[in-house]
């Protein structure tokens, strides 16, 4: 019996999974004309150039089916990335001569053959493992050396019970905002005997620890779609993958493990739910203006479950979330918002960057150290044109600690040695206080003179820092969490106020999320959508459909 280089990995599962998994083409994962051209950057965003697969570290962009033994650049970057090169064991000639016949199974092809043991396709395993210089099979082989090479998805020359579980999963994958043509398996040209029983057992570990990288960390490199995504997300490596997979004896068991490799978090499943069920409610895709809306939005919901994927694991039990497009700060505990404020994000050109960090101390009081950027873009020019306009914004002129007279300034010349900061006070840019997780990027959450902002709906308005209405109300939530036990009320707090910088450091160091989220599922079930303020969701669509096509 031969099979098919086009043979699905259902040829050797059995008619139980056959029945619950119809083979699938690619035309049938091709993506319609006007869904790529709804899934590009609108005309707003045309200074975004189209992404390449050199974008992606790539020569090529890979093709949809994953080949047990067809070297995959995308894998490689997904799996390999800080896995120390170990030596795989190398079979001497005598274990070789000892190695025997490997013939053809005589069974008609999906029935369990007991010939093709377990021991023999360890024995080709190894073997396939040992051949070449294919980083990529590193972190394979270290995995079926700790067990002895014995298959974690093939029993009697077919797919075992936890083998059938996987491939159901991954075939539901969709409903995880990927792409289940990711995760096909197809055998190359050969007998059904225990080598490509081998092959189908590496290329099922491979699909599944491709699933476990791209459900934990995404599909996308975040620091290559934008310069103001500073994040490094949490992918789950081969080994763990395969460990957790081999843990699940049921096929139940197998289901949760699988589910397990998606982020935890509640605002996720919540997402991923309501994506499930807009692919229940769009039967079929339809070129209509209803058709492409709907596809559009289901394109929306996945480019948000991509970034969920580019979060911690663990947000922090108590943490500080900050939603850019929806303008807003929550102070979260134990999974619920416990203080809510309106905020003002970065404008356009100058974009709040996304990260994650820990806040440490809050300033009142503070000095506003005039960043370099609109020292050049705005003061320069306004001092050379009057030298009394900078004492009348009340800025300071500092040169080695000291504050200057810019009356003795000249302007015209090379101004490079001196800072510029304004005193407490208020007329201060920062207002009362500013909340602070030092950070690379000098963006932190502050207090501000100008409140009537708040009122507008659209709040894009600030040089990057996150500015906060209700700054009184979140410093006593903050410090009560971050001091607990000390009391902190809003009275206590008004007492700092003064002409000179106060700090007040936590004890205990609260994460903070600056994230971008343009959808959430609020607590009536119904989804909420923000305008997508930074085109963050246009790139991410253009760049899933680069990879899809």
């Amino acid at each position: 019996m031969r099979l098919g280089s086009k043979f699905r990995i259902l040829a050797l599962a059995g008619c139980a999974v056959a029945a619950l998994v119809p083979a699938l083409s690619a035309e049938e994962f091709r993506l319609a004309d006007w869904e790529v051209e709804q899934a590009v950057p609108s005309p707003a965003l045309a200074a975004v150039p189209e992404l390449t697969p050199g974008d992606f570290g790539l020569t090529a962009f890979p093709p949809p089916s994953v080949m047990a033994d067809t070297h995959n650049v995308e894998d490689e970057a997904l799996e390999t990335a800080g896995i120390p090169v170990v030596p795989i064991p190398q079979p001497s000639a005598a274990e070789l001569a000892a190695i025997p016949d490997d013939p053809p199974s005589l069974i008609e092809s999906g029935k369990p053959d007991p010939a093709i043991t377990s021991e023999r396709v360890a024995q080709q395993l190894r073997l396939m493992l040992a051949r070449g210089n294919d980083r990529a099979l590193q972190a394979f082989a270290a995995f079926y050396l700790a067990r002895a090479y014995q298959p974690l998805f093939v029993a009697d020359g077919v797919l075992s019970p936890r083998g059938q579980a996987a491939v159901t999963r991954l075939s539901q994958s969709g409903d995880d905002g990927l792409d289940p043509a990711a995760f096909l398996v197809s055998l190359p040209e050969g007998a059904r005997n225990a080598e490509a029983v081998a092959k189908l057992e590496l290329a099922l570990a491979r699909a599944v620890a491709t699933f476990a990288a791209q459900a934990s960390g995404g599909r996308t490199d975040p620091r290559k779609l934008s310069s103001n995504y500073d994040v490094t997300p949490p992918r789950i490596e081969v080994a763990e993958a395969l460990a957790e997979v081999a843990k699940a004896r049921e096929p139940g068991a197998v289901f949760a493990a699988l589910d397990g490799f998606n982020p935890p978090h509640e605002g996720f499943r919540k997402l991923r739910a309501k994506l499930i069920e807009m692919r229940g409610e769009r039967r079929e895709m339809s070129d209509t203006a209803a058709g492409r809306r709907d596809v559009l939005r289901e394109r929306n919901v996945i480019a948000n479950l991509e970034r969920w994927r580019w979060l911690p694991r663990e947000l922090g039990e108590a943490h500080i979330w900050v939603n850019i497009p929806g303008f807003g700060v929550d102070v979260m505990q134990n999974g619920r918002s416990i203080h809510h404020t309106r905020a003002i994000a970065g404008r356009q050109d100058t974009q709040t960057p996304i990260f994650s960090h820990a806040m440490s101390h809050i300033i009142f009081n503070p000095y506003w150290h005039v960043p370099p950027s609109i020292v050049r873009n705005s003061f320069l020019g306004g001092a050379r044109r009057d030298p009394g306009y900078l004492a009348r914004r009340g800025i300071q002129v500092v040169r080695g600690g000291r504050v200057v007279d810019p009356a003795t300034i000249n302007w015209q010349g090379n101004v490079s040695g001196y800072s510029f900061r304004q005193p407490p006070g208020v007329r201060n840019a920062l207002g009362r206080m500013k909340f602070m997780f030092p950070n690379r990027h000098s963006v932190y959450l502050h207090d501000t003179p100008s409140r009537n902002l708040f009122g507008q709906n659209q709040r894009a308005l600030s040089h990057g820092c996150v500015r906060v209405q209700h700054p009184e109300q979140l410093a006593e939530v903050l410090l009560n969490l971050g001091l607990p036990g000390e009391g902190w009320t809003g009275g206590r707090i008004q007492a700092m106020s003064g002409a000179n910088e106060r700090t007040v450091r936590f004890r205990q160091n609260l994460p903070i999320h600056l994230v971008y989220f343009t959808m959430a599922v609020d607590s009536t079930g119904s989804i909420v959508e923000y305008d997508d303020i930074y085109g963050h969701n246009a790139r991410i669509r253009a760049a899933l459909t680069s990879a899809r096509s």
